[in-house]
């Protein structure tokens, strides 16, 4: 059985590696997995964090996932309009608010 401190230090590896491919990423897609890998290591820590009740793991579980796909399908909808704007995906291309080109 899997034990809750070997799933915590998979979040944390997961979450480093999301780091990792944050600060590297060149691009817009690049940039998105390293979202996802540490959006996905907070809800592995979540798990380790319900394990007396499989109930509750089941229905945080279940919430995450649809939490995911949703930001995950937002994401993909602005990144795809970045392309049709720009036609580039490159992290230069990204304005803060209010900027001008």
């Amino acid at each position: 059985m899997i034990d809750a401190v070997s799933l915590f230090v998979s979040s944390i590896t997961v979450l480093g590696v999301g780091y990792v491919v944050v600060a590297n990423s060149h691009d817009l897609v690049r940039l998105l997995i390293g979202l996802e890998l540490m959006f996905n290591s907070i809800f592995l820590a979540l798990v380790a964090l319900y394990m007396v009740d499989p109930l509750i793991a089941f229905g945080v579980t279940i919430i995450s996932v649809l939490t995911s796909a949703t930001e995950f399908i937002a994401l993909i909808v602005a990144i795809l309009s970045i392309d049709k704007i720009t036609r580039n995906i490159g992290v230069d291309v990204l304005r803060a608010g209010g900027e001008s080109s």
